[in-house]
């Protein structure tokens, strides 16, 4: 835009200082104004070009932004759900081995409890015995 209005300003001083005819000075001033016009319309066309580019260059890139996006999203959800699956499968073998030793338990707290009853028995067997012994011995005398 500033072009234009250089080469306007640039003529219109060029007509005035110029020592030619109004014939030639016209004539100058039309072929300064096609050359005006013309020089405009290449610029024009250069900056249509231009703008196809980078809209073109913004599409791919834009293109781009949204694939690699998806990816890493899919990549993702893809590790949350190995995640995921990695610590159901290790609730479950902790769950199991929680179960296996508390029936590991039960079964010495039986033994032991079963031991101690039949010392028990036995203590109580020995003392009646013992009991039965004295008083037939001082029943004897």
């Amino acid at each position: 835009m500033g072009f234009i209005k250089g080469a306007l300003v640039g003529a219109a001083l060029g007509l005035l200082l110029a020592p030619k005819s109004g014939k030639e000075t016209r004539e100058d001033l039309r072929r300064r104004m096609d050359d005006s016009k013309k020089s405009a319309g290449e610029y024009a066309d250069k900056a249509k070009v231009k703008s196809g580019e980078m809209s073109q260059t913004a599409g791919t890139a834009t293109e781009n932004i949204k694939l690699t996006l998806s990816k890493t999203a899919k990549e993702l959800r893809e590790q949350l759900h190995h995640a995921s699956e990695e610590i159901k499968n290790e609730a479950r073998t902790l769950k199991d081995e929680v179960r296996e030793t508390a029936e590991d338990a039960y079964v010495d707290v039986a033994v032991e409890v079963e031991d101690a009853s039949e010392k028990i028995r036995k203590n109580k067997e020995e003392a009646d015995d013992s009991d039965s012994n004295d008083s037939n011995s001082t029943t004897n005398v």
